[in-house]
């Protein structure tokens, strides 16, 4: 013990200049203890050390009481004594800490940001009892569609529900649910809502009456649908109203049981309030009201669908019996849908439609997550977005990794001391790890709090409306944390390793031997911290690259030639069925609104369609008979459609190529007629003129008038498809039960929106209008998608950017500083400043050329992943891979410049003097 006392007072001398005392100390004292330990427990321990141990410890009876009181070190003590010490280090160095932290905090933080919006849309499970007995049956994105025509297999109408729920055997039950359309509300003896120019209107849906039993899911006050919600058509008028919507709109008021509420005119009580976290079966639509289906004549007055096997509007979700899999439930289902079908069809059945039937597969998957179109929207643009973050947070280890470097090169007589004293090197990576990894909680930490403010940007980039974000609950929830702690243990590994590998590989002796290091480091040009600067550069130009084309993309699509002028165009769509007219008066409504509109001020003119522009429906047909073209296939006999009033392509601005615009002869009486489109002209017309040729539907014929040029009426990012216009109101057998106006303004068109409301509340204040929008913000809503990327994906590459020339800018330094001597000496010799900052620049700029050359590359293959992604330009476009180049390198030169001019200013008598 006095040979090691003496050491100790000689390591202390030794050691007072680097400020080390303490944490040597302590490093010394552990490695004695477990020495003695190692003596005391063979037996080996002197007497007088024994004596002096028992002196100290108190008056033990056993040996192996003394050890265990003086040397009970476990795995967890050991650990925290290593906490401790990292933290005594960290604590006195709280710049490069902060640094750091933060550092990480952006990487982890927009990692999770990404996560927690990918949690919400695509992994989290419904608030429901065991969501993985839950099975979806038909398409889950269609939560709001309506289909009218042949039975559909991606949703169901009413009586197929019926029958796919009464002679299935692999559930126990199975509830439908489906659209309820635009949804009035009327509410006496509450408080009046802040309702919007358009009156207050709620988010509905239709579900059955064993909805909430099948869900698994209790009221949080009253109760919900019973068997005789289900009984008769219009006999059940209750609701149960969400807990959100009793919070907001009903300040929580527990009188609100059995009160009355007018959903679209008519009388509904409140019978139940939904329990606290649960949002509905369709995720991203926060269900404010559910309807029995039994009442879906009430809520949709003129339309009425409980009866008609051609309307196709419900999705089902059924609880599996047990034992049973969702593949069998599958396989089970299908035949029992073909089954149907074939029934359906009864014996006349046709040997194509027998083989169409046999063809029919059911979309049948795991339901716990609910229905939703926004997984169907954003499932490719938030893998993407995750791609993205991921790289910035690699970008992130490698700044944090290079800092940690050199911080090691500084520590490096205090590693090489301990190693010298008898510790071991898996000790002090160990001690090292401890830090990165503490470093890496702290960062996580920092992490949670950026996304949990970031997300609820992320939501406003998605939504089409930023005013009104995505109803989702982006809260931290134990998906988000699990995630966020592996981020953080998975950075902690990455940034520290290498590091604490480097750190701990010098010896004593050199170190202790180099008198000049700036001297003795000067040829030593190349290390790891380079390497990795060279990675920065590379990543951070693969993601620059990826923001420019998806820039670029969205630009595209905003600028994009949809072959009419969107600005100046206003879109109205009404629904003359439910706000109480039928038939003949629908179409007199129709022309009476039309005369309105085209006598309002600042409207130029005004023109109706069945699809409008933009307005979310489509019409085409699959037996279509073109006069002089053999069809080849069934695709030859499917076209788009539309029915479309007088002067509609002058009034939407869509040029005639041949023949002539539809106007007022059109109408019931007149022969019918059709204007084709250019893509139409050149398919079935690629030598001859279509003018007087002949287009057949069912039993319809059609003869051709015109031609159009193509017009992008519903999709930005495809080819227009073959298309063809009828006059509308001339189909007696099919008649328009929805109208869209396309109005032609003076004016500006967002302007015109408040006098266009005023005009249909003039001619009916009781006419429901579905839709009142300018065109330019209909197409927006459609690239909200790429609108999203493109924002993100340019923070991220700047986030990027900044990390690298910070990157950059550190390694410069720390090598400059390490090599004041030979600056010094150079200077002393007759080097200028000039000189002295390209010798510095020089550096930087290889760094970041190499990087470039490494990015590139890279870039291109990974382009390639995202192709689908990139309308109107190459995933190779030399403008983008020139700018993102460029910046890169303008980076590098300012990053290289400040450490350059500050090694120019070095005095040369004072550098060699400190060497």
């Amino acid at each position: 013990m006095r040979r090691f006392n003496a050491f100790r007072m000689r390591l202390r001398a030794l050691v007072h200049r680097d400020r080390l005392e303490r944490d040597l100390e302590d490093e010394l004292r552990f490695h004695l203890e477990m020495k003695t330990r190692e003596e005391l427990e063979s037996g080996a321990h002197p007497a007088a050390a024994r004596t002096e141990a028992v002196r100290q410890f108190g008056n033990k009876t056993t040996l192996k009481e003394v050890s265990r009181e003086m040397f009970g070190f476990r795995s967890l003590e050991i650990l925290e004594r290593d906490v401790r010490y990292a933290l005594r280090t960290l604590a006195r160095n709280p710049g490069f800490t902060a640094t750091i932290i933060v550092t990480l905090g952006l990487g982890i933080g927009a990692n999770t940001a990404i996560f927690s919006l990918i949690n919400a849309v695509m992994v989290r499970n419904l608030p429901v009892a065991a969501p993985e007995r839950l099975v979806s049956v038909g398409d889950p994105s269609r939560t709001g569609s309506l289909s009218n025509g042949s039975p559909a297999i991606d949703m169901f109408s009413y009586p197929l529900y019926q029958k796919l729920r009464g002679r299935n055997d692999v559930f126990t039950d199975v509830l439908a649910s489906g659209r309820t359309g635009r949804l009035d509300v009327s509410v006496d003896g509450f408080r009046k809502a802040e309702a919007s120019p358009d009156g207050e209107t709620a988010r509905g849906r239709l579900v059955s009456a064993n909805y909430f039993d099948v869900l698994g899911v209790r009221p949080f006050m009253g109760r919900t649908f019973g068997p005789e919600e289900d009984r008769a058509a219009g006999a059940s008028p209750v609701v149960v109203i969400s807990y959100n919507y009793w919070r907001t709109r009903f300040d929580a008021n527990a009188g609100i049981l059995g009160k009355q509420i007018r959903l679209n005119g008519s009388p509904f009580a409140v019978v139940g309030v939904g329990p606290r976290d649960f949002f509905g079966d369709a995720v991203g639509i926060s269900t404010d009201i559910w309807i029995p289906l039994m009442m879906q004549g009430q809520v949709n007055p003129g339309n009425f669908y409980l009866d008609k096997t051609s309307t196709s509007w419900l999705l089902l979700m059924g609880r599996l019996k047990p034992g049973l899999s969702v593949a069998q439930a599958r396989a089970s289902l299908n035949i029992l849908a073909q089954n149907l079908f074939k029934e359906a069809e009864g014996s006349k059945i046709s040997e194509g439609r027998l083989r169409e039937i046999r063809g029919m597969k059911l979309r049948v998957g795991p339901g716990g997550r609910g229905f939703s179109a926004l997984r169907a929207r954003f499932s490719r643009p938030l893998l993407i977005l995750m791609g993205l973050v991921g790289l910035v947070l690699l970008i992130a280890c490698t700044d944090v990794a290079n800092l940690l470097l050199a911080r090691a090169s500084n520590r490096q007589k205090e590693i090489s001391m301990r190693l010298t004293l008898g510790a071991s090197r898996f000790r002090l990576i160990r001690q090292l790890l401890t830090e990165s990894l503490l470093l890496a909680a702290l960062g996580g930490a920092a992490g949670v709090l950026f996304a949990w403010w970031g997300a609820g940007i992320l939501l406003r980039f998605a939504s089409a409306d930023p005013a009104a974000p995505l109803p989702l609950d982006v809260r931290p929830d134990p998906h988000t944390l699990l995630f966020t702690a592996a981020a953080a243990i998975l950075t902690g590994l990455l940034f520290g390793l290498v590091p604490a590998l480097r750190a701990t590989s010098h010896a004593l002796g050199p170190v202790l031997k180099e008198r000049n290091p700036s001297l003795a480091r000067g040829g030593a040009r190349w290390n790891l911290g380079k390497t990795l600067v060279i990675a920065q550069v590379a990543l951070s130009l693969l993601l620059m690259v990826g923001a420019g084309l998806f820039a670029r993309t969205l630009r595209s699509l905003e600028t994009i030639d949809v072959g009419y002028r969107r600005d100046g165009l206003v879109m109205l769509e009404i629904d003359p069925i439910e706000s109480g007219y039928r038939g003949p008066q629908a179409v007199l409504a129709c022309r009476g609104l039309l005369e309105k509109l085209q006598a309002t001020p600042g409207v130029r003119a005004a023109a109706v369609s069945e699809n409008g522009i933009f307005s979310g429906t489509e019409s085409n047909t699959g037996g279509l008979i073109v006069e002089g073209f053999a069809q080849s296939d069934d695709r030859d006999r499917t076209d788009h459609y539309d029915r479309v009033g007088p002067h509609y392509f002058r009034t939407v601005g869509i040029a005639l190529l041949e023949g002539r615009d539809m106007d007022e002869r059109d109408d019931a009486q007149a022969p019918k007629v059709a204007i084709i489109n250019e893509t139409m002209k050149r398919f079935y017309f690629p030598r001859a003129d279509p003018l007087g040729k002949h287009l057949t539907m069912g039993e319809t014929a059609y003869t051709i008038v015109g031609v159009s040029r193509d017009a992008r009426d519903h999709e930005l990012k495809e080819a227009p498809p073959r298309r063809f216009y009828t006059p509308y109101l001339t189909d007696a057998k099919n008649p328009i039960d929805g109208f869209n106006f396309e109005i032609r303004t003076t004016r500006d068109a967002a302007s015109m929106i408040p006098g266009i409301r005023a005009a249909v509340r003039e001619f009916d204040r009781n006419l429901k209008i579905l839709n009142l929008a300018t065109a330019t913000s209909m197409i927006d809503k459609t690239i909200a998608d790429e609108r999203l990327i493109a924002r993100l994906s340019g923070l991220l590459a700047a986030l990027a950017l900044v990390l690298a020339a910070t990157g950059l800018y550190g390694v410069m330094s720390y090598a400059t500083s390490r090599r004041s001597g030979e600056i010094g000496l150079r200077m002393a010799l007759g080097a200028n400043r000039g000189t002295v900052v390209w010798m510095v620049l020089r550096e930087a700029l290889l760094l970041a050329l190499i990087g470039v050359a490494v990015g590139i590359p890279a870039a291109l293959a990974a382009a390639k992943l995202v192709e689908h992604n990139i309308v109107g330009l190459s995933t190779s476009d030399p403008l983008v891979l020139a700018a993102a180049a460029s910046t890169m390198i303008a980076a590098a030169v300012l990053a290289g410049w400040l450490p350059a001019a500050r090694a120019s200013r070095i005095d040369p008598m004072t550098a060699l003097r400190q060497d």
